[in-house]
């Protein structure tokens, strides 16, 4: 066995010291060592340089006291080595004479092998850098949760058992708790527990009470190896919305007055029906506009709302109800156990019962229009019921049912209300002219311009027909433009030989409304060289009536250039005479009833002599319509009718023909 000499053992321990001395130096940290009684065993150089000291060996066998930092630690130190525990990771904010930083010191108590404290060990290290990053981590977690905070929607993160890793502030109002209450359990079974990964939406109550509606979305949350970290959950609080949606709808589908359906989804609905078969009754209220006018809006609302009631009331299970228009209602029903002749008579005596509208009682008269079919074609129905309810109120007759023929009736309407835009465009309709015969010479006076259409499957088409369906659609004034043209260039081919010609044209009183019209009168004639006295218009009696500023400015206009102006069918509107001295109007048209009146009626002959003379003493022509008979002719020639018009005469003529029958250019 080799032994160890003291002098070798001496230099290994010195070698040994040495080695330990250099590590401990290059660490970048201070460490010592202390005795029991506090006295430095050694220290790296990184603790000299902190003590002040260039060389380590100059603190060996001093304490605290000779330090820079002074005996504040004595105390820790003497119940450190007395408990025999270690101190590790003690964090200090040091200040000194060039400022402040961060350490961290562990300790460690030595013994000996009695179990006597003999030193105590330490390493301090700074850890400014690290507290930086502590400090700007704790911002970044400060700023994220603020962040995850401020978002309304509620966010929370749950393990696959539904136990709550985080959540934001939302989730915690909405759920009534608090972190503290919440993180870390399952989730209250509040929220729907039957919810699958994905989007969906659903009600649930919160924390109030309050019944939500959430848009769902829920994903897995991966780690960076792709395994599930946990279920993330975004629930987004939808009730405003759906609530607006809901109120769209009701104000997209029912009527804000009185709650029923709109006709749009009246129509919409009706065509899920089916085939079963149905009546459809058109309900309108009769002289709703006088009400309106009399009582004022509040009370017509209130009124409807009251009819709208009682109309529920009324309708039978299975039915649907609408409001059509502004006083008219559609009810479309489906087969009733008793007739509904009988069914719609209640109805009809229940509607007409008086209403208590505020302190007026108001009674208003209720006309129905009825058709059959199917319930799915509503819409059809509707169309036969509204002509249904036209011809009942023409015969004033309050309920009236569909009749087939009134459908063909209906169709051919349609029909020509379609064509009739195009016709006019592509002047289809033509003109044709009427003599106007001159009582004093037995000569040609005039000619009045009608209008014609001959349609291609329909044959020649009265204007009793067409003309209201040009008004109706706003298309009489382009067709009074088309007939005005037509009429002047032919009265200019054929003054050349009839200079004192005069032709008399119908003007719509919608026409009169246009302020276009004088502009575009003068226009015509100006391009085919005609005086105004050359054109005799023609007005009714209704025209004379209206108060509308743009009629009264029309005809001003027209009289002060020099047109003459005639009244047309006089003696059946409710013309006041003294319109026409102030109106200047040059001639009175006596209707054709006065004139197929003259041989049976003595009122009829008198009321025809009275306006003959009352019409000369206002220096005004008049003209009998209508007369058909030589004896017709007689008896007006005999009383001073100044002109005649009628089949006794002619009928009215294409130009061409027109103008072969009075020796006029036929070009």
């Amino acid at each position: 066995m080799l032994e160890v000499s003291p002098v070798s053992a001496h230099v290994n321990s010195s070698l040994s010291l040495a080695l330990l001395q250099q590590i401990i130096d290059q660490l970048p940290m201070n460490i010592f060592c202390r005795d029991k009684h506090g006295r430095y065993l050694f220290a790296n150089k990184a603790f000299a340089r902190e003590a002040g000291l260039q060389d380590p060996s100059e603190l060996i066998g001093k304490s605290d006291a000779e330090m820079p930092w002074g005996d504040v630690f004595r105390e820790e130190d003497d119940r450190l080595l007395a408990d025999g525990k270690p101190l590790l990771h003690q964090q200090l904010h040091c200040h000194s004479g060039e400022g402040a930083s961060w350490m961290e010191i562990n300790k460690v108590p030595l013994y000996d092998e009695h179990g006597d404290p003999i030193a105590l060990f330490a390493m301090v290290s700074a850890i400014d850098q690290r507290k930086e990053l502590e400090q700007t981590f704790r911002q970044q977690q400060l700023l994220q949760r603020r962040l995850l905070d401020a978002i309304p929607d509620l966010i929370r993160l749950e393990d696959h058992q539904g136990v709550l890793i985080d959540c934001n502030q939302a989730f915690l109002d909405f759920m009534g708790l608090t972190a503290s209450d919440a993180l870390g359990r399952r989730v209250p079974p509040r929220l729907p527990v039957e919810q699958t990964l994905g989007q969906g939406e659903y009600c649930v109550v919160d924390a109030q009470g309050r019944g939500r509606h959430l848009e769902v979305t829920r994903v897995e949350v991966p780690d960076d190896e792709g395994n599930s970290l946990g279920i993330l959950t975004l629930s987004r609080d939808i009730t405003g919305l759906r609530t607006t949606q809901a109120q769209l709808q009701q104000e997209q589908h029912y009527d804000s007055l009185t709650g029923l359906l709109k006709l749009s989804h009246f129509l919409q609905t009706s065509r899920h029906l089916g085939a079963r078969k149905a009546s459809l009754l058109l309900v309108d209220l009769q002289h709703f506009r006088e009400i309106n006018d009399r009582f004022g809006i509040r009370v017509a609302d209130r009124l409807l709302s009251q009819v709208a009631r009682r109309l529920q009331r009324l309708a039978p299970p299975q039915s649907l109800l609408c409001r059509v228009a502004a006083d008219d209602f559609a009810l479309l029903l489906p087969e009733l156990p008793l007739s509904l002749d009988e069914w719609s008579r209640n109805l009809q005596q229940e509607l007409m019962a008086p209403y208590q509208v505020e302190e007026h009682r108001i009674q208003i008269p209720v006309f129905l229009g009825i058709a059959h079919g199917k319930a799915k074609e509503a819409e059809r129905l509707l169309s036969h019921a509204e002509a249904a309810l036209a011809q009942g109120k023409r015969q004033q007759q309050h309920c009236t049912l569909f009749d087939p023929e009134l459908d063909a009736k209906l169709k051919r309407r349609q029909l020509i209300a379609a064509q009739l835009p195009l016709a006019i465009k592509s002047a289809e309709l033509t003109a044709v002219y009427q003599p106007i015969i001159c009582t004093h010479s037995n000569r040609l006076h005039g000619a009045e311009l009608l209008c014609r259409w001959p349609h291609p499957e329909f044959g020649m088409i009265s204007p009793d027909e067409f003309i209201p369906l040009a008004e109706e659609l706003g298309l009489i004034g382009q067709l009074g433009q088309l007939m005005l043209e037509l009429g002047c260039a032919q009265l200019a081919r054929w003054q050349v030989a009839a200079p004192d010609l005069v032709l008399s044209i119908n003007l719509s009183p919608l026409q009169f409304r246009d302020p276009e019209l004088c502009p575009q009168i003068f226009a015509c004639i100006e391009r085919h060289g005609l005086a105004p006295w050359q054109l005799e218009l023609e007005i009714t009696e209704g025209v004379l009536m209206e108060n509308a500023d743009e009629i009264e400015s029309n005809l001003a206009c027209l009289i002060e250039a020099g047109f003459q102006l005639a009244i047309d069918d006089f003696g059946t509107g409710y013309c006041s005479l003294a319109y026409l001295p102030r109106l200047q109007v040059a001639t009175l048209k006596l209707d054709k009833s006065f004139t197929q009146g003259l041989a049976s009626n003595q009122a009829t002959t008198a009321i025809v002599r009275s306006v003959i003379g009352l019409g000369h003493e206002l220096g005004i022509k008049i003209t009998a319509e209508g007369v058909e008979t030589p004896e017709q002719q007689a008896w007006l020639v005999q009383v001073g009718c100044d002109r005649l018009q009628g089949y006794l005469f002619s009928r009215p003529l294409p130009s061409a023909e027109f103008a072969r029958s009075y020796q006029l250019p036929e070009q």
